[in-house]
């Protein structure tokens, strides 16, 4: 397992890492023998949040990392979490904030994190003072691009530095699924580490054209989430050919059906092509994904092991990413 240095942190981690939001349906035997496994074979970096099972991930993972706590990197995060107890409100409040992260470290059975996130934070819920009044969903409204934020004096920056300061976290970071304005935000606060989901694969590349080149400049670290998009970057969807699911726009339909048509051509599995071109790109410094059983985890190592894939391979799919909304989480705009 390669290992490369988030940023500014000088954190050295595994190129491939675990996130723990599918891995509770195995049990905690299961997965103690996924963690036991990757920490064998060179997996240092695991991400998980409070909002996962509502804390049952970060109590799960705690107890699958106990004894090896000295070995890993451990990120979490903040926000989204236990809504009979916290409102849109709480995410205005530090004390809140500090209150949900140290359950957080307490499921965790440790007394710090190397990486303490906001989770989501192009969420409008944690730059201004909104009423709960369910219009917008349960997560409140995105941030808005024509309207002015305090991002650098928001609660959840002070929360941060707190947890910095108190060293239970020895780094901060922030977390989104729109690259655009996560490199917005980044230009505004203070951070050491930045993950973002769903936007940097072999058909999404928002965070090459919106994110790396901005966390580049501030020499901030870059991980990457949900890279396999949930499963149909891990499986090929051969039926979206001829029915593509209603979410499915032209654009989008166009570069999936060209990743499909490379994917039969190489005879490689879907998973495996994609983690390897992704690992060609050395703006971001891991790759986490899930895992629901030993076989995706021992797959995923396999596959990372076989390093960057060849270089007229690596350039045909390079050449079909498209900047593109989430239109299949219903968000319309980049």
């Amino acid at each position: 397992m390669k290992i490369r240095t988030l940023g500014k942190t000088g954190l050295n981690i595994s190129e491939l890492g675990l996130g723990s939001a599918f891995m509770a349906g195995q049990g905690q035997d299961g997965a103690d023998r996924c963690v036991d496994y990757a920490v064998d074979h060179g997996v240092n970096y695991f991400d998980t949040a409070a909002n996962y099972g509502d804390g049952r991930d970060e109590t799960m993972l705690g107890a699958a990392l106990k004894g090896k706590r000295d070995k890993v990197i451990l990120a979490t995060k903040v926000g989204f979490i236990n809504r009979e107890r916290y409102s849109l409100d709480a995410h205005r409040s530090a004390d809140q904030l500090m209150e949900q992260f140290e359950g957080s470290l307490k499921r965790l059975q440790t007394d710090y994190v190397d990486i303490i996130q906001i989770h989501e934070a192009d969420y409008m819920k944690w730059w201004d003072d909104i009423s709960d009044d369910g219009d917008a969903g349960i997560w409140g409204a995105l941030i808005e691009d024509d309207k002015e934020y305090d991002f650098p004096d928001a609660p959840a920056i002070k929360f941060l530095a707190d947890a910095k300061r108190s060293g239970k976290a020895r780094f901060i970071g922030l977390t989104a699924k729109n690259a655009r304005v996560l490199a917005r935000i980044l230009k505004a606060v203070d951070v050491d580490s930045v993950m973002t989901a769903h936007q940097f694969n072999p058909v999404f590349r928002n965070a090459v054209e919106f994110l790396f080149p901005t966390a580049q400049d501030l020499d901030v670290g870059v991980v990457i989430g949900a890279p396999l998009m949930k499963g149909w970057l891990a499986v090929p969807q051969n039926a979206w050919q001829e029915n593509p699911p209603e979410w499915m726009d032209d654009t989008f339909k166009a570069s999936y059906l060209k990743f499909l048509d490379i994917h039969a051509d190489t005879g490689l599995p879907m998973a495996e092509l994609c983690i390897r071109w992704m690992l060609s790109e050395q703006r971001q410094q891991s790759v986490v994904v899930g895992f629901s059983n030993i076989e995706e985890v021992e797959f995923n190592i396999s596959a990372a092991s076989r390093g960057v894939l060849p270089d007229e391979l690596n350039a045909a799919i390079a050449e079909i990413g498209i900047v593109h909304p989430l239109i299949y989480q219903a968000r319309t705009k980049l």
